[in-house]
């Protein structure tokens, strides 16, 4: 791929991110407080545990297409029919399976049960999302097109008809339509421009697929187990209030991590397409996202922790007092998270499926641990931290089991990020207290990006008299 296309792909991603981030802060403020902790707080429960049944609904089928259709386009009808056709009846099984749970063991309150079969709803339009071809084949602008106008729908929903904590029931059916649309839109596009044919059930084919699907399925649950449970355990040992802050300050925390999907939605299919064929290309992109992941990450994690409670303070006003705190905290996960999807996406892409397995599950187990040893005791706070920890483990995993393989070095783009960073943090030491945050977060924005550019000149111009000295 050219550098120009990706450039392009890039930019289309970023304008898709920009939208993402900016509908969230009209939607976000708007309905955290008009639900208040306590029902947020039941929301995000209903969220948390849904999205563990997703993942049965859909256990790696979208990784592995892309994976598949990335190496071999003349495999794309086949992975559109049959797999997509598994995925249809693997969705309607996790609804069941959902509504057992929902019937039996959710938590007694009818609004709680209500969202939780409400976003459930979801699995049917996820199970015919087909963007995995456009991501293949580097069509961004494509998913970047659909996106924006599922945004505008799911926050035309939002900002019409909730109204008071009695509406929440309309979110989850709101983003179940969003994604509808996104999907249908999808297929029509598909089949016009690649001539994709319905899905097919054929048990038959499912051999061929279904065991590595499986196996990456089983790491996103674990990988979701040390991402989420935090906020399934917090629901049944302490309060709703307590919850709906933990919930708030993680969707902040989710917004500024956002890079991390644009990332992988732009470099995966790149990975997939050069994995142990053309080692050069695939050096190129490795260091690109490395620089990519690195630069991103240490001035958000750092400007997050400055900005904490004057951000969060205007997201989610008074209600939400103390997810300054946690916000805070939170932003550990903007460096360690990075990290191990940097590292898992190698492991992916090379055909380590059940190593990643193996690193997820160490993660999932310790998360696990220590939830149950420290939440009780110490609440949302401790839910932050070990989250953190979970991803400490897996990201070192990662790079344990991908030893063998080329990996562009990490001092350099970390050397940058960090000096740039620190300029950064000086800055807005001395201005938080005198600019509103949004102009603050602009001003540390500019500052370190005049800084990283800076430095990027010096570290290229150093390099080519370097070059000149050798000849």
């Amino acid at each position: 791929m050219r550098l120009a296309r990706i450039v392009s792909n890039s930019f289309a991603l970023v304008l898709l991110d920009v939208l993402n981030k900016a509908m969230p802060l009209i939607v976000f403020p708007v309905v955290v407080r008009v639900l208040g902790p306590a029902v947020y707080g039941k929301l995000g429960f209903a969220g948390a545990v849904a999205g563990f049944f997703a993942l049965l609904a859909s256990p790696g089928f979208t990784t592995y297409a892309v994976r598949e259709a990335a190496r071999d386009h003349a495999k794309l009808p086949f992975l559109v029919q049959n797999v997509v056709g598994a995925r249809l009846c693997f969705a309607l099984g996790s609804f069941l399976l959902l509504a057992v749970y929902t019937l039996y063991l959710a938590p007694r309150d009818g609004t709680t049960r209500l969202l939780i079969v409400l976003s459930g709803l979801a699995f049917g339009a996820g199970s015919l999302d087909i963007q995995w071809i456009f991501e293949a084949r580097s069509r961004m602008w494509t998913i970047a097109a659909r996106g924006v106008l599922s945004q505008l729908f799911y926050a035309g929903i939002i900002l019409a008809f909730v109204r008071r904590a009695g509406e929440v029931w309309i979110i989850p059916l709101a983003a179940a339509l969003s994604m509808a649309l996104t999907t249908a839109l999808l297929w029509v596009t598909a089949r016009r421009e690649y001539g994709v044919q319905a899905p097919k059930i054929s048990v038959r084919t499912w051999p061929l697929f279904l065991p590595v699907c499986m196996v990456m399925g089983f790491a996103s649950l674990m990988s979701m187990i040390y991402d989420q449970i935090d906020t399934v355990m917090l629901k049944y040992f302490r309060s709703d209030a307590e919850v709906g802050l933990y919930v708030a300050s993680y969707g902040l925390m989710s917004a500024a991590v956002s890079f991390l999907p644009v990332l992988g939605q732009l470099f995966m299919p790149l990975f997939s397409e050069t994995a142990g064929k053309g080692v050069e290309e695939e050096k190129k992109y490795l260091g690109w996202a490395l620089y990519a992941t690195v630069g991103l990450a240490v001035p958000i994690a750092a400007g997050g922790c400055i900005l904490a409670m004057p951000l969060t303070q205007l997201v989610l006003g008074n209600q939400y007092a103390g997810s300054g705190l946690l916000f805070r905290w939170l932003m550990l996960n903007i460096l360690t998270s990075p990290l191990a999807s940097y590292y898992g996406a190698r492991l992916i892409t090379h055909g380590r499926e059940r190593r990643y397995l193996m690193s997820v599950m160490a993660g999932a187990a310790i998360n696990v641990v220590l939830n149950l040893v420290l939440i009780p005791r110490y609440g949302a706070v401790a839910a932050a931290i070990t989250t953190a920890v979970s991803q400490v483990v897996v990201a070192m995993m990662n790079y344990y089991f991908s030893r063998d393989l080329w990996k562009p070095r990490l001092q350099g783009p970390l050397a940058l990020s960090v000096c740039a960073t620190c300029l950064m943090m000086a800055g807005l030491m001395i201005v938080r207290g005198d600019l509103p945050v949004v102009i603050a977060v602009l001003f540390g924005a500019l500052l370190y990006g005049g800084a990283y550019a800076l430095g990027i000149g010096v570290w290229t111009r150093m390099g080519s008299r370097a070059n000149l000295t050798s000849a």
